[in-house]
C-alpha cells in the first residue's frame, strides 16, 4: 500500500491533533502493509517539539512551499499525490484540501464540539461547511469514540458511516523507570497537573478558582502548585492571570516536548481535567498510563475512556471540585487504587493497535 499522510497538522497550533498524527505516522513508518509512505510537511507551520519520522528508502518528506491552507497549497497536494501515485491520503482533521485529490481519502473527525457548545457563528458555519465537504469527498471517515460518532452523525450531511478507532498513548508514558527528564525549574514542590488548552469548553476558570479555594483554605500544603500545560491562545481568556490569583501558586508551561510532559505526569500528585466536553481526551490516557490519580467531568466520551479509574466531579461548580482535590490530595489509599486501576485501563489504548485498525480499514476498500 502507498500511503500519503497529512503532517501539516504536526505543528504548535494543533497540539492534540499534531501529537496524534505524529504518533500514528511513527507506527505507519514500520507497518508491514505500507510499502511507501509520503509525508506532507509545510515548513511554514512552526513545529517546535514534535518528532517526525526521518526520510528513508520508503519514507519520503514532501515539502509544501505555498502558504498553509491556501488554494496554492491544495494544488501542490494534488500534484504530489498524483506524482507519488498514492493509494490513500490520510488527514487527521476535518479541514480537507478543497481541490479533489487523485486517491482514496481517509479523514478523522475528532468531534463537533463547536456545534454542541456555545461558539462563534463563523466557527459553526465553517465547521458545517467542512463536514459537508468531507461527507461528499471522503472514501472513509473515522472518529475517536462512540460518543463522538453519535455527535458527528447528528451533524453530518449527507449521512455517512463513521468507524470508531480510539487514540493510543505513547510507550514512554508507561515507563516508570527513575531516569526521567528534569522538571522545569519553576516547579518547586508537589503539584496538581492539568494538560489542556484555553478553549471555552476546556473550563480552566473553574479549575483555577477551585485550586485557589482549596489552597487559601489551608486544605492543600502551602508549598504545593497548580501546573497548567498546553497551548494557550493569547486571544482567549487566561484566568490564571486574574489579579485575584496573583498570590496563588500557579505555573504555566507551554507545549513541552514528550520527554518533559512524561516527567510532569510521572511526578504530579494529581491530574485534573476540568473540560466539559471531549471527543476522546488523550491527556486522560497519558495520565492513566503514568499511574496518576485523576479527577474529571462525567462527560460520556470521558467516562468511556477512564471507566472506573477516575473520580468524576461536576466541573460546573468550583467549590465541589475544590473539595474533591483536597480530599484526594490527602487520601493516599484512594490514590493508590486509582493508580492501579488507571494503569490497567490505559493498556487498551496503544498506537500500534490504532495504526493496525487504520490499515485494516483502508485495506477493506481495496
Amino acid at each position: 500500500m502507498k500511503l500519503c499522510v497529512d503532517l501539516r497538522y504536526a505543528n504548535d497550533h494543533f497540539p492534540g491533533i499534531g501529537r496524534m498524527v505524529t504518533a500514528l505516522t511513527h507506527e505507519f513508518a514500520h507497518h508491514p502493509a505500507i510499502d511507501q509512505l509520503d509525508l506532507l510537511i509545510n515548513p511554514h507551520n512552526h513545529n517546535s517539539y514534535l518528532t517526525i519520522p526521518p526520510a528513508s528508502a520508503h519514507i519520503r518528506h514532501q515539502l509544501l512551499t505555498a502558504p498553509p491552507f491556501s488554494l496554492a497549497e491544495a494544488w501542490q497536494i494534488r500534484r504530489i499525490i498524483a506524482t507519488t501515485q498514492a493509494d490513500w491520503f490520510y488527514t487527521p482533521y476535518v479541514r480537507i484540501p478543497f481541490i479533489p485529490i487523485p486517491s482514496k481519502l481517509l479523514v478523522t473527525i475528532h468531534d463537533v464540539i463547536p456545534l454542541t457548545t456555545p461558539a462563534p457563528w463563523w466557527v459553526q458555519i465553517g465547521l458545517r461547511a467542512a463536514l459537508t465537504l468531507v461527507s461528499f469527498r471522503a472514501t472513509a471517515i473515522t472518529s475517536v469514540s462512540p460518543h463522538a460518532v453519535q455527535q458527528i452523525m447528528a451533524q453530518l450531511w449527507p449521512a455517512r458511516p463513521i468507524h470508531v478507532i480510539p487514540n493510543g498513548v505513547a510507550e514512554q508514558f508507561f515507563d516508570q523507570s527513575p531516569q526521567t527528564q528534569p522538571l522545569p525549574a519553576a516547579i518547586t514542590g508537589p503539584f496538581c497537573l492539568c494538560v489542556s488548552s484555553n478553549q471555552p469548553h476546556k473550563n480552566l476558570a473553574v479549575l483555577v478558582e477551585a485550586w485557589a479555594q482549596a489552597y487559601t483554605s489551608g486544605r492543600i500544603p502551602a508549598h504545593s502548585q497548580l501546573v497548567l500545560v498546553g497551548k494557550f491562545s493569547p486571544h482567549r481568556p487566561q484566568p490564571w492571570n486574574d489579579i485575584r490569583y496573583q498570590h496563588i501558586p500557579i505555573v504555566v508551561i507551554a507545549t513541552p516536548n514528550d520527554a518533559v510532559l512524561a516527567s510532569l505526569y510521572r511526578h504530579a500528585t494529581l491530574f485534573v481535567l476540568p473540560s466539559l466536553a471531549e471527543g476522546f481526551g488523550l491527556p486522560l490516557v497519558e495520565a492513566m498510563a503514568s499511574r496518576l490519580p485523576i479527577i474529571c467531568h462525567p462527560h460520556p466520551a470521558i467516562t468511556a475512556v477512564v471507566g472506573t479509574a477516575a473520580i468524576t466531579c461536576d466541573m460546573h461548580h468550583p467549590t465541589q471540585l475544590a473539595d474533591e482535590i483536597a480530599l484526594l490530595w490527602h487520601d493516599t489509599t484512594r490514590q493508590q487504587q486509582l493508580r492501579d486501576a488507571g494503569s490497567h485501563q490505559a493498556q487498551q489504548f496503544r498506537w500500534h493497535t490504532a495504526a493496525d485498525a487504520y490499515v485494516q480499514l483502508m485495506q477493506s476498500y481495496s
